[in-house]
Parts: C-alpha cells; structure tokens; sequence
C-alpha cells in the first residue's frame, strides 16, 4: 500500500466530507464539489497545502464511489470507532482485573497470549491488508478494461486506415525506399506527403515501415507530378530517399492512344473503351497490393 493510500485509511473521510456512514452517492457527490471548491488551489494561492489537500479529496471520492473498496474502508473505520469506544468504556480497574486474570490463563495454560488489543490491532492490520487487495484487485480488473478497450480501438484504426490507404486507380505511382538510422526511425505518411506534395496531387500514400529500413508506394494524380518526383526528390538533409516509378505504361499504348486521338479528334469513351480502362486499372491495383506484399515478405 503506498504512503498516500495508507494515510487515507487511517483518516475519517466520512467526517472530512461531513457525511454519514449511511451516505449515498449523490450526498458524497454534492459534499465533494462543495468541500473541492473550498480547497481549490486556485482560490487559495497563499496556502501551499491547498493542491495536497484537493488531491486527497479526489482519492476520497475515488474510495467512496467504489463500491468494493468504500466497503473494505467501512469494515476498517468500524473496526477503529469500535475500539475506540471499548477503549473509553474501560476504567484503569477494570484494565487491571482483566490484565491479572489474563496472567494467570498465561501461567495455568503455559501458552501464548494475545490481549484484546493486540487482537484488535492484527484484525485492523488484517483489514487493512485485505482493503488494499480489494483495491489493487479493482485497479487491476480497471486496468484489464482499459487495455482491452485500447487493444480493440487500434485495431478498428489500424482497419481504418489500411482501408484509407488503398490507392486509387488511375493515377502514376512511385516507389520510395529510405534506410533507418539509430536516431531516426524513418518517415511518416505526413512526413512523406509534406515531401512530395509539392511536385502535384497525391491520390494516396501506402507506408511500410521495418526495422532498418521503410518504403512508400506513393500515387500522383498526373504522370507530370510522378516524373518530377523521380528526377528531382532526394528527400529532408540528412534522411535521403530513393525515388522510382513503380509502373511504367507501355510505349505501344501510348502510341496507339496518340493515333486514337488523331484518328477521333477527342477521346474514345464507347463501352468497350472504358472496360478495357476500367480492367487496366484493376490490374494496376492488383499489382500494387502484390508489391506490397512482396516488400512485407521480404522484410
């Protein structure tokens, strides 16, 4: 049990709210932002205790709220009101009567033995002990939720944003490689966008980061953009990168889309045209994926 906590359950936090044993939990909450605004550290800028004393009150209602440790803490303060009322009801001559006779059951028995003190002291101890696992067990179980809650959150993001990332289709995209250093863990996606925004559009941006080195698949909305990028990026002083263009579009299509357009005069855009588009760029997409799967295989 840490200091902090120990001190709290030696204290009547009942009594420091001004509260019944019997209080519910909108009495505890009403007494709480009565008493908090009291002691607030901002409105008592001349008393150096004033932010111990308001981080004591949140510790009392963090045990009061609790159902399982406000009664652990319950069991203690009986305990202790309990003994203290015994304490005041004997007189020295009855201390003494009771302190002969437990004489002599020690001498007739020849064992040990504890006084009604003694016994009382290892059951508060004993409560006490017992309080603080029902504490820690209640963080523990608290902590589980927490980790659990978070474990499910990164994967809904990490979900999220895989599905962000896929990249669009028809649009010109370059490779990018760099080599992680001690210092430096590599590039981020906003990193990489900052970088490479300023030769064009960026349709998406797919990030694998390993342990000595990353890679970015980076996709341009114009071929422009994309062969400026290969030709001209090096990437921030000091973190260089290799910039290449993942795919390249065969020189015979680029022909027979010229001869198409001075045959036509404007695009062609009948069904058949456009499903030959359409299917170019599915493959574009599948081939993408496969690189990037090949990368993470071959990390």
């Amino acid at each position: 049990m840490s200091k902090k906590n120990n001190d709290l359950m030696k204290l009547d936090i009942y009594e420091i709210l001004g509260l019944s044993l019997e209080a519910e939990e909108k009495e505890i909450k009403k007494a709480y932002r009565k008493k908090a605004l009291e002691c607030h550290p901002d409105k008592n800028p001349n008393n150096p205790a004033a932010a111990e004393e308001f981080d004591r009150l949140k510790k009392i209602l963090e045990v009061l709220l609790d159902a399982g440790t406000r009664k652990a803490y319950d069991k203690v303060l009986k305990g202790r009101k309990a003994a203290a009322l015994r304490a005041r009801e004997a007189d020295s001559k009855t201390q003494k009567l009771r302190a002969d006779l437990e004489a002599r059951e020690r001498l007739a028995h020849d064992r040990p033995y504890l006084s009604e003190e003694e016994k009382l002291k290892r059951e508060l101890k004993r409560l006490e002990e017992e309080g603080q696992r029902i504490i820690e067990e209640e963080l523990a179980r608290v902590n589980a939720e927490v980790e659990r809650e978070l474990k499910r959150g990164s994967k809904s993001a990490t979900s999220a944003e895989h599905d962000t990332l896929k990249p669009a289709t028809g649009g010109h995209k370059v490779k990018v490689k760099w080599a992680t250093t001690k210092d430096w863990s590599g590039y981020s996606e906003e990193e990489i966008r900052q970088v490479f925004y300023k030769w064009g559009d960026i349709l998406a941006v797919v990030l694998k980061l390993r342990s000595r080195k990353g890679t970015a698949l980076i996709e341009f909305k114009t071929k422009q953009a994309a062969d400026m990028a290969v030709q001209y990026e090096k990437g921030q002083p000091g973190k260089s990168l290799e910039v290449c263009h993942l795919t390249e579009e065969p020189e015979k299509r680029k022909k027979e889309k010229k001869e198409e357009k001075k045959e036509s005069g404007k695009p062609n855009y009948d069904f058949e045209s456009v499903a030959a588009m359409n299917k170019r760029r599915q493959d574009e997409r599948k081939k993408l994926i496969e690189e990037i799967l090949k990368e993470e295989a071959s990390a």
